[in-house]
């Protein structure tokens, strides 16, 4: 069971009873917050107030009805994207069920052809599959702007080891992670036409990204975790806080979270920074596209 420690100014080490995990806001840590801005300013233009059908989903949660929606984005290519990815997926199954039909059909042309042409068949479609995959998977269909929940404490997690597991499969509460005032839902798709919700905490850590097809990015690497007072401790351990989480829309599962991690040493009292690094659990969506020229002023909160 995962306990909730209570802190003053520092991080302490455990008090009465030994634990896998603790978990404290970032007030009880003694953390300084530091902002962090978009690499890259985004420009905001006109924006499209139209809704799609995946965002009806996204207020299935009670969680979520709680939380205000300041702005939506809808990605204006979602519907050609979506039925090339259809038909992409569609011929490729069609050829996995008549390539073992063509070899085994009685006719004039030898094995060694039917073979060859089975697999150019196979392969073709295949890779084209692929592309267009890896081409549209950071593709933003729907994006909500949603105002965290009153009350929000951003979670710290504490654990000795460096990449231990603090959470299950079930979705996360945004007044226990919302670590901003706002926080985003960006609704993709994947490799099998999957709706995937991918929640960002922490809108103010995305930022731009060198990748092919893709303007945003889950960080590499955190701001520095700032103690306002040393840690008297005989040993490290580490601060984790949740940055972004994507979801089974279908399912409501956590397909995989992105992390940032913090390795704390014992200091002789003095106020400390301890660089960090961001990293994956399973299997969450890092990259996102997005038309930053559909973003109207509602979106400079985000700045």
């Amino acid at each position: 069971m995962m306990q909730t420690a209570q802190w003053s100014r520092c991080v302490p080490r455990w008090a009465s009873q030994v634990v896998s995990s603790r978990l404290a806001t970032a007030h009880t840590l003694g953390i300084a917050q530091r902002p962090y801005r978009f690499a890259k300013q985004v420009p905001y233009q006109s924006f499209s107030t139209q809704t799609s059908r995946v965002a009806e989903k996204f207020t299935d949660s009670p969680n979520q009805q709680t939380s205000e929606i300041v702005a939506q984005y809808v990605g204006p290519m979602r519907l050609a994207y979506s039925r090339l990815k259809l038909f992409s997926l569609s011929s490729l199954s069609v050829a996995a069920i008549f390539a073992p039909i063509f070899l085994l059909y009685p006719g004039q042309l030898e094995m060694a052809a039917r073979l060859g042409i089975s697999l150019t068949t196979l392969g073709a479609s295949s890779v084209s599959t692929a592309l267009i995959s890896w081409i549209g998977a950071p593709y933003v269909g729907h994006m909500s702007l949603r105002r965290s929940p009153s009350g929000t404490q951003p979670a710290h997690y504490i654990t000795d080891g460096i990449n231990d597991l603090m959470l299950d499969e079930t979705p996360s509460d945004p007044v226990t992670h919302a670590n901003e005032a706002y926080y985003l839902e960006m609704a993709t798709l994947s490799w099998n036409m999957r709706s995937l919700k991918t929640i960002v905490y922490s809108p103010s850590l995305l930022r731009s990204t060198s990748r092919p097809l893709a303007t945003w990015e889950l960080p590499s690497l955190p701001p520095p975790l700032l103690l306002d007072q040393g840690v008297d401790q005989q040993s490290d351990y580490t601060v984790s806080k949740l940055v972004a989480e994507t979801i089974d829309v279908t399912k409501n599962k956590v397909v995989g979270r992105w992390w940032a991690r913090w390795r704390v040493s014992p200091t002789n009292g003095d106020a400390m920074e301890f660089q960090g690094t961001c990293e994956p659990e399973k299997a969450p969506v890092r990259y996102f596209y997005v038309d930053e020229t559909k973003l109207g002023p509602e979106w400079q909160v985000l700045e």
